[in-house]
């Protein structure tokens, strides 16, 4: 028997004894140069491993990753803290959230970064994140140095680390002169010696404040911008740069949101903001996206959004709308085409920038449809579009990619009966592109299941993790970004970035078992002897030394359509060289209804071409 379809994709019908197929750490690859039917037309390649590339010393979910325009940096929140990469991937701290666990939302405009976390936003203005790396303790508002990594340390620095307060700043000089010794800063608090860094802040500066007009009289260093956090003796917490007046960056007059009494001193305007509850008709962000120079983003649990001024982080109090085509709440936006798209609990509508005043959208006749989003992070761009995991009124649990403003299923039975009747308002979801194949990658955490769609191929598979008990689990990866040509991916629970590696056969290190179930073996369902079965790997990849010399590979069937299973028997894919190794198991014993399954756990390039099967017809 030829061929017989046993490379494939996941396929795991409501009945196993309709299908059971399964791909599990395997991607069907597809060669457009062979004909349909022809042996290897379609072969199951290893998904790709993991290779750390950073561990934050904080060591918590990663939450959100994003490449700043331009490419020079990456942002990424991992628990509560906020780091910027540079090239050469070294993390700096520049901020501190309000929350420590969820996905969070990040974008740019170019000049600030902008993040939301569901019940809070907050900006960074891009800037060079670190000035000196060092080891350090604090006791009351001294600062003691004891290591240098990197840098100077000066006054007028913002100063971060994981357990140091919010707007920290570094206002003297004590025994340190840029490197070891004491500094004195302007928070008392009490935290023991580890990593720290400083950053030098967005402006130092001569101002003064009566009631909500900052006026400022002398530039020390850098500039002052819209957002910029203001810290200084007197001043009230939370004090942020709403609007211009005579200043644009250096002396004059600028507003802001608190008002207060400070008389002339030093005083600082921070890059890091967390955004006060006075900004814009609302205070938090549910999921947050840019369009022609506006942050957009959604006040969660109802239908109202925002969108901020032009090229700024600050938002006008009249500049938000409603979701208005439905009375269902609005649960997640994003941009496509320069146009917003709406998705509600039930329903979705697309608005786009009219230039309007204050509020520059309005809504595009004759683009709602019947279909919301079940999960506001189910949502990621593939192709020339997006996809996400949708409800409506009749149902939930079918992943559509949008057409246009038409949403087009692309999940299949198999996928959708994973989803049946459990809970999917969890479900994480984020896009790679890798060696041509763009997938989008849905995480159900709950559920402890990933499943990833190819869009170059529009096959299914699953992608799992697995632990030290051979169980399977969802993939480590939370979230995704391409920067210095590296596909990135933050770990879920334990701080970690990696890169998504084809040449890597582990996930860090951890075994992957990959497993291949295909299609039901029947012929009327008459008997059928089984003499021989050859599965044609990719042969020769076995390594030099360790785990994987002699690469095995371990077959099990099913005479009864799936419900039991034989023992494993294990056969030799082919040592380091042998390229004419043949992985051939005979004598397989005859069924009615025969399902084959095979597993690799060993760390090499398990590639499976096609399979090969001997069977003959016998009495009934």
């Amino acid at each position: 028997m030829p061929d017989f379809g046993f490379v494939g994709p996941s396929y795991e019908a409501p009945s196993i004894y309709q299908d059971a197929q399964e791909c599990i750490n395997f991607r069907p690859e597809i060669d457009i140069m062979k004909a349909q039917g022809e042996r290897g037309v379609v072969a199951l390649y290893p998904t790709p491993g993991l290779t750390s590339q950073i561990v934050f010393q904080n060591k918590q979910e990663v939450r959100g990753m994003r490449t700043v325009s331009g490419g020079d940096y990456m942002v990424a929140v991992v628990g509560p803290y906020v780091y910027v990469l540079t090239s050469n991937l070294v993390p700096t701290m520049v901020g501190q959230l309000n929350t420590s666990t969820g996905v969070v939302g990040i974008t740019d405009n170019g000049v600030n970064v902008y993040i939301v976390d569901g019940a809070y936003r907050y900006t960074w203005k891009i800037s060079t994140p670190a000035a000196a790396v060092f080891t350090g303790s604090i006791s009351g508002t001294t600062l003691t140095v004891t290591a240098m990594t990197s840098g100077t340390i000066t006054t007028g620095q913002a100063l971060f680390g994981v357990n140091i307060s919010q707007t920290t700043i570094i206002t003297a000089l004590g025994t340190g002169t840029g490197g070891v010794g004491t500094y004195t800063i302007n928070i008392s608090q009490t935290v023991a010696s580890e990593q720290m860094n400083s950053a030098a802040v967005g402006c130092v500066f001569t101002g003064s404040i009566a009631t909500t007009t900052l006026t400022v009289t002398a530039i020390t260093s850098g500039s002052l911008a819209l957002g910029q956090t203001i810290q200084g003796s007197g001043v009230t917490t939370g004090t942020i740069i709403t609007e211009l007046g005579t200043g644009s960056g250096s002396t004059g007059t600028y507003t802001v949101n608190k008002s207060q009494t400070v008389g002339s001193s030093t005083l600082y305007a921070l890059n890091w903001t967390v955004i006060p509850s006075t900004d814009g008709a609302f205070q938090g962000g549910g999921t947050v996206d840019i369009v022609d120079n506006y942050f957009v983003y959604n006040d969660p649990d109802t239908q109202q959004w925002a969108s901020s001024d032009l090229l700024s982080p600050i938002t006008n109090p009249l500049s938000f709308a409603s979701k208005d085509g439905a009375p269902d709440d609005l649960v997640s936006l994003i941009v496509d085409h320069r146009e917003v798209y709406l998705l509600g609990e039930q329903s979705s509508e697309v608005w786009v920038d009219v230039g309007a005043q204050p509020f520059p959208f309005q809504r595009i006749p004759g683009t709602s449809t019947q279909h919301g989003i079940v999960a506001k992070n189910s949502m990621a761009r593939v192709g020339n579009s997006f996809a996400y995991v949708s409800r409506n009124i009749r149902g939930q649990g079918m992943v559509v990619q949008m057409n246009g403003y038409t949403p087009v299923r692309i999940s299949t039975h198999a996928v959708e009966n994973t989803l049946v009747n459990q809970y999917i308002d969890d479900a994480i979801a984020w896009t790679y592109q890798l060696e041509g194949h763009e997938c989008y990658v849905v995480t159900f955490p709950t559920l402890n299941l990933t499943w990833v769609y190819d869009v170059t191929t529009n096959m299914w598979h699953k992608w799992l993790y697995t632990n030290n008990l051979n169980q399977y689990e969802r993939h480590r990866g939370n979230c995704c970004a391409v920067f210095q040509g590296k596909v990135l991916v933050g770990d879920y629970d334990n701080g970690q970035i990696y890169q998504l590696d084809p040449n890597n056969y582990t996930d860090n290190g951890q075994k992957v078992r990959r497993l291949r179930r295909c299609p039901h073996i029947v012929t009327d369902l008459q008997r059928q002897f089984f003499d021989e079965l050859q599965i044609q790997f990719q042969p020769g990849v076995g390594l030099q030394a360790g785990q994987g010399t002699n690469p095995q590979a371990m077959l099990r069937w099913s005479n009864d359509g799936g419900s039991t299973w034989s023992n494993e028997y294990w056969v030799g894919i082919g040592k380091v060289g042998r390229y004419y190794n043949r992985a051939i198991w005979r004598r397989l014993g005859w069924s009615r209804d025969r399902i084959f399954e095979v597993v690799v756990t060993d760390p090499v390039k398990a590639v499976i071409v096609s399979a090969n099967l001997k069977a003959s017809a016998g009495d009934n």
